[in-house]
């Protein structure tokens, strides 16, 4: 009898029965997987080849580059990240794997990029770059929002007590951690700004990992920051601790303490201020009384007897000269006056009627109407007129009229009438 052979399938058969048996189940055709990346590579295709793993356990995943040209961060070696695909078989190796189709940072990598997001829209807003509030140099109210069970408020209350133990201190208690935080920091912010005589606000919070920090990172508590009318320092974390909160604050200082230091000035040193003041105050006024000492010596001789004698004669001197200089000045004025007084006679008595007269010329008038006779053509013979001369007048009658002739054959001066 001969043995029966069993049935036997193919490699390929059997590696292609558990592909569909996989692919057959619903819940492996969507599934989010968390896990550590590792044995990360980026093909020159573009595509990504990675194992996911935990502490257990690891699987091969794969990221076509349709898919991993939309990733938002990233991914490398010891990255923890939420990966969302299906799960098959790749045949030639005959081992299943993970085909994601959408991937993101999970646990820290995740609050770093809310973080980057966050911090990147705000400033594209301008949020960080508007004009911030002076720090009063000598506040007279603090308000400091923070746990009030917390080693951070026992700091800032040791600080400020010890440095300047006359500013009146207000703890507005509010919730620093956990998924209530942000909305018990903004309440009690609000609550702090409505309080009477609040100079300066201090939001503070010890250390502790980014998830202990989160609560300093939400928008809504950056916002409130930004808007408020009283002045903001914030001191969360450690020195390399950054929160959105302090890029928001008109101040921020690396710790608690320091936030308080920053608020809060230091007794002694404003009393060693007031003393280099005072100092500097009285130096300066008794160069104004030596200053005001020294021009009231100067008036001082400048009225002396002896000083008002020199300027009396000094002056009289000067008025002596003005005096002599006007009289010449006028004489020279009247003696140019008199000459031309005396130039305008000659020409007046060359022009004088009755000098021309005075040299044996007469004046000729008709007695009828008075009219002066300047030509034969103005009288007729037998009529009656008047000769005018230097002392009176002479009336004759025209016997006759000579013409031009006659006067051409005297000489200049030799008229024989």
């Amino acid at each position: 009898m001969k043995p029966v052979q069993p049935v036997a399938v193919s490699v390929t058969d059997l590696t292609r029965r558990i592909k569909s048996a996989i692919e057959g189940q619903p819940e492996l055709r969507h599934v989010w997987v968390r896990g550590e990346i590792s044995n990360f590579k980026r093909h020159t295709s573009g595509h990504l080849y990675f194992n996911l793993k935990d502490a257990d356990s690891q699987i091969r995943a794969v990221m076509f580059r349709g898919s991993a040209d939309t990733l938002t961060f990233a991914p490398a070696d010891g990255c923890e990240a939420l990966a969302l695909g299906s799960i098959s078989v790749y045949e030639k190796r005959g081992e299943y794997q993970l085909y994601v189709t959408a991937m993101r940072p999970a646990g820290l990598g995740a609050l770093h990029m809310q973080f980057e997001e966050l911090k990147a829209r705000l400033a594209a807003e301008g949020l960080f770059d508007r004009p911030r509030k002076p720090i009063p140099s000598m506040p007279e109210r603090i308000a400091v929002v923070t746990s009030p069970t917390g080693a951070a408020v026992r700091d800032v209350v040791n600080v400020i007590t010890r440095r300047y133990p006359a500013v009146e201190l207000t703890v507005v208690p509010a919730l620093v951690q956990g998924d209530d935080a942000p909305d018990s920091i903004r309440a009690a912010l609000a609550h702090a700004q409505a309080l009477q005589g609040v100079d300066v606000i201090l939001l503070v919070r010890g250390g502790g990992s980014i998830e202990d920090l989160w609560a300093f990172n939400h928008e809504g508590l950056a916002r409130d920051i930004a808007a408020s009318p009283i002045p903001v320092i914030t001191g969360v974390g450690h020195e390399t601790d950054f929160t959105i909160a302090d890029f928001v604050s008109d101040m921020r200082a690396p710790t608690p303490s320091a936030a308080a230091e920053t608020a809060a000035p230091e007794l002694e040193a404003l009393r060693e201020q007031a003393r280099v003041a005072s100092r500097r105050l009285s130096r300066a006024a008794a160069a104004r009384i030596r200053l005001e000492r020294s021009r009231l010596n100067a008036c001082r001789a400048a009225l002396s007897p002896r000083r008002m004698r020199d300027l009396f004669n000094q002056q009289r001197q000067s008025i002596d000269d003005m005096m002599r200089t006007a009289q010449a000045a006028l004489k020279r004025r009247v003696q140019a006056e008199r000459l031309a007084v005396q130039s305008l006679q000659h020409r007046l008595r060359a022009l004088d009627p009755f000098a021309v007269l005075g040299r044996g010329y007469a004046v000729l008038r008709l007695v009828k109407n008075q009219s002066v006779i300047t030509s034969i053509d103005k009288a007729v013979p037998g009529a009656e007129i008047d000769a005018v001369l230097q002392d009176g007048a002479l009336r004759s009658v025209v016997l006759e009229k000579r013409g031009g002739d006659f006067l051409k054959k005297k000489k200049p001066g030799e008229l024989d009438l």
